[in-house]
């Protein structure tokens, strides 16, 4: 790898530690908020499953490698390190900002408007197959969140069936706290035996991990596949399985490390300022996240676990009917949506014009 390829590597390893600050709180959000675990616990599960996720890419990502790889720029675009550099540039200064201030948002929003307002400014319209923008990622991008809303708000009449045979908290009882944690600790009758009364903490926190999981192996290919670009290796297709791992190894362990550093800001908004949980829609957001995710990655359709996962807690929020609150952060996360794919395009737009 040449002193070139150097300064195109680092930007992929800092768009992914930011990916892994940014996007942890996704999958454990749900423990934190329905509180079954404090922050730290949640954070290291989430970085874990993560990695894992995106090590499985190495067998099941190839499809999302391919198509963030060359599936959108047109027949004869020139993989340049100027492209790829500005691409970078747009996602990655965004995801930071969001960040730091605590918004959630999409790191593959933010690659596709990167992407695309480096190509406008190298090649003009010409250099995209608009085609596959539309229906293979701004289709899914769009869609995902609101079948998430739909599918986790069907789920939550599955757990209120099983809720009403759950013994209800009361004051007088134990701390709220502790019945989350175990609500037969209120119970009048006979209580089942105590592993079968944890059986769904543990199935939480399963479902926590899975949704880790499944970010790990959507998010992973996407950034590796312009680490793809510094390695000579302008033809993801062309990739031998050496190539893959030395693309997605370093890519995994810089969201690992990401999401271990900064994981807590973003946590903290997704855990309290977008609705009250319960342990029990916690999991129900957490399977329908993970389900969605999971099920787009192998056809290589890069959907959003950042607008699933939300959309997910939105719909518990209306299914439960939750009120704004004052420290309510939802409008802030919606409009953090709204800005994120133009945002990075013309961040990467401006680098374009002025790397030359």
């Amino acid at each position: 790898m040449g002193n070139d390829s150097l300064w195109i590597a680092a930007p992929v390893l800092a768009l992914a530690w930011a990916n892994g600050a940014n996007d942890v709180s996704k999958g454990v959000a749900t423990l934190l908020g329905s509180g079954l675990s404090h922050g730290r616990r949640a954070v290291v599960w989430g970085a874990l499953c993560t990695a894992l996720g995106g090590l499985a890419a190495l067998v099941w990502g190839t499809a999302i490698l391919n198509t963030f790889g060359n599936g959108f720029l047109a027949p004869g675009f020139p993989l340049t390190l100027r492209f790829a550099a500005s691409a970078l540039t747009g996602a990655c200064g965004w995801v930071w900002l969001a960040t730091r201030l605590g918004l959630p948002v999409s790191t593959t929003h933010a690659l596709l408007g990167g992407l695309v307002g480096a190509v406008l400014v190298i090649a003009g319209p010409a250099g995209l197959e608009f085609n596959a923008v539309a229906w293979k990622a701004a289709a899914p991008l769009l869609i995902s969140p609101l079948i998430a809303i739909f599918l986790c708000a069907g789920l939550l009449v599955i757990s209120r069936w099983v809720a009403r045979r759950m013994p209800p908290w009361r004051p007088d009882c134990c701390a709220q706290e502790d019945w989350r944690k175990d609500p037969f600790t209120c119970a009048t009758g006979p209580v089942p035996s105590r592993p079968v009364r944890r059986l769904w903490v543990v199935l939480h926190w399963l479902s926590s991990g899975a949704t880790s999981f499944a970010r790990g192996l959507n998010d992973t290919p996407k950034i590796a596949a312009f680490l793809l670009l510094t390695m000579g290796s302008g033809a993801v297709a062309d990739m031998t399985s050496r190539t893959a791992l030395e693309a997605i190894l370093p890519v995994t362990l810089a969201m690992g490390l990401g999401s271990l550093w900064g994981g807590f800001r973003v946590l903290n908004v997704l855990a309290h300022r977008v609705t009250a949980m319960d342990a029990m829609q916690g999991l129900v957001a957490n399977v329908g996240t993970s389900a969605l995710v999971l099920a787009a990655s192998p056809l290589g359709l890069p959907v959003s676990t950042t607008h699933v996962s939300t959309g997910a807690l939105m719909g518990i929020r209306f299914a439960e009917k939750n009120r704004p609150r004052q420290s309510d952060a939802l409008r802030a996360v919606l409009l953090s949506w709204v800005v994120t794919l133009p945002v990075a395009a013309v961040l990467a737009a401006v680098t374009a014009m002025l790397i030359r």
